[in-house]
């Protein structure tokens, strides 16, 4: 009878544990979701800005007043930029579906 107690008391203490587990990566899920979403964001508006510098530069260079290696680096500088939105938008929907899972939702 003692033996059956400690193992219904293992047994209740494996299953606390596990909802623990499970409620810590539910939290972790969330939180880099956030995070991530907050990261789309600012690399959304720094592709803008670049967007805007590329276009301005762009403008120089067509008045003759900006130099061939301006508008190369401001493309570039714009190149970079889209590729680190794609890339944060790539994370943020791998986030996404970490979260469905972690939720039983997926």
């Amino acid at each position: 009878m003692k033996k059956t107690k400690i193992e219904l008391q293992q047994i209740e203490n494996q299953i606390v544990a596990l909802k623990n587990n499970i409620d810590n990566e539910i939290t972790q899920a969330k939180l880099n979701y956030m995070s991530s979403v907050a990261t789309v964001q600012f690399q959304k508006k720094n592709m803008q800005l670049a967007e805007n510098v590329y276009q301005q530069t762009k403008k120089k260079f067509e008045a003759g007043t900006g130099s061939n290696t301006e508008i190369s680096a401001a493309q570039a500088d714009l190149v970079s930029a889209q590729n680190n939105f794609m890339n944060a938008l790539y994370i943020a929907l791998i986030s996404k579906v970490d979260l469905l899972k972690a939720t039983g939702k997926l």
